[in-house]
């Protein structure tokens, strides 16, 4: 005889984590399901996780939608473990895997490197779409006519316990718990893989301060170990200076997209090349959400393809589609800003001579990163690690590891010069300037 109680269960099959699975029969599964079913969260299938990182590291194809299940499947993990202890958290379950599958809900076409291009942050897109006319934000309101205000506090760090925003976004959090062991995967190299079970099973919730925190017995060493794997990825993989040069060609042909007119661009490009960050129009969200990788690469492409295209504009984009990147040579730290200034007008006048615009074929393209920043009383946020130790105090984790209070210290600033293959011989012979370089 069969059955009549078999759960109504979807599965999602992820390289990192395995089945991760949603019983329907449950309300707040359910809910996740629906959500992923809709159009906005769809979406993340053709947003690339790493950018332009693909360029350089060909494994790099994944995308935000497989990122957001995971970081949602670790938010749930830890809830898992929390609940032994500390059982009113599962009062908060829902809001809590919500904001962690919606968190990058809002990223435009190429994770952050289209933030830098037009000078917006995906996470105002992402409490956008919560906020505005989406399938995401009817479907909250149909849950609870309360749940779309308790998720935007989540994401602002405005409720009333730092735990609920400590698990979805600190300096520990289910979203670096996932894509730094993610995109190791995907790009070939250890660096990133960080023991998350071990952390997790670590974490407690200090009942005076409601704040999260890991115990130092079970997870000092783990965490320690995890920050220097997060250094590692940002020093190897996400800065590395490849990833640059893409950056810096995407970046130039965008102006110069801005600059001429070209019947090569959609209504739905030329409305989101507009947007740069304002807010205020109704229609934004549209002309935001109909821009992804595909459609973004697809004009570029017909761009190259464009007989009519304005010259630099059609080179650019050739040299986008084909992969004929720009030169990349990262200058050492100690090398002043006046003296890097004064060697870019220099070689502007040398691209100039070979036919080259210069500021389009020649630039400076630089990226920075904090490893680890330790609390400030004016922060509010709770997002430093804090750690239980034996005697039952809570501390701030650089006041516990020397290793990590001068991980604190270190400030990550790449800076690349950055040019056109054409200028590399005239360039790499001046006299005196490989000295510059590492």
């Amino acid at each position: 005889m069969i059955s009549k109680n078999i759960q109504k269960q979807r599965t999602f099959l992820d390289p990192i984590h395995g089945p991760i699975k949603f019983n329907l029969d449950d309300p707040i599964d359910n809910l996740l399901a629906n959500l992923i079913d809709t159009k906005e969260f769809q979406r993340l299938r053709r947003i690339r996780q790493m950018g332009l990182g693909w360029f350089t590291f060909h494994g790099a194809e994944h995308t935000r939608f497989g990122h957001s299940l995971g970081a949602m499947l670790i938010a749930r993990k830890m809830i898992t473990h929390l609940s032994n202890s500390f059982e009113e958290i599962n009062k908060y379950k829902a809001q809590i895997l919500v904001s962690a599958l919606l968190h990058d809900v809002g990223h435009g076409p190429f994770s952050h490197t289209s933030e830098k291009l037009l000078s917006f942050n995906h996470e105002q897109w992402t409490k956008k779409i919560i906020q505005e006319d989406s399938e995401i934000h009817h479907l909250l309101l149909q849950f609870d006519k309360s749940f779309v205000d308790d998720v935007l506090e989540i994401m602002d760090h405005k409720t009333k316990f730092l735990y609920l925003s400590q698990i979805v976004s600190s300096y520990i959090d289910c979203d670096r718990l996932d894509y730094l062991h993610r995109d190791s995967y995907y790009v070939g190299v250890p660096y990133g893989l960080t023991g998350s079970d071990r952390i997790i099973a670590s974490f407690e919730i200090d009942r005076d301060s409601k704040r999260l925190v890991v115990n130092e017995n079970i997870g000092l060493d783990a965490v320690i170990h995890y920050l220097h794997a997060r250094y590692s990825m940002y020093q190897q993989v996400y800065q590395h200076k490849k990833n640059l040069a893409c950056d810096f060609l995407l970046k130039k042909l965008i102006e110069r997209l801005k600059e001429v007119t070209s019947k090569s661009i959609p209504v739905a490009l030329n409305n989101w090349l507009n947007i740069d960050g304002k807010l205020q129009k109704k229609n934004d969200l549209n002309s935001y959400l109909d821009v992804d990788d595909f459609f973004l690469l697809s004009c570029i492409q017909n761009l190259a393809e464009d007989s009519l295209c304005e010259k630099i504009l059609k080179d650019l984009a050739n040299r986008f589609t084909m992969r004929k990147l720009f030169k990349s040579m990262e200058f050492r730290h100690e090398v002043k800003r006046e003296t890097i200034l004064e060697i870019v007008d220099k070689l502007n006048l040398i691209a100039k001579d070979r036919g080259l615009e210069p500021n389009i074929y020649l630039g400076i393209e630089q990226s920075a990163s904090k490893p680890y920043e330790p609390y400030q009383i004016t922060d509010k946020t709770g997002k430093a690690i804090f750690i239980k130790q034996k005697n039952g105090m809570v501390k701030e984790l650089s006041e516990v590891s020397g290793l990590v209070k001068a991980l604190s210290q270190e400030n990550i600033v790449k800076t690349c010069l950055v040019f056109a293959p054409e200028l590399e011989d005239e360039i790499t012979n001046i006299k005196g300037f490989q000295e510059l370089f590492k």
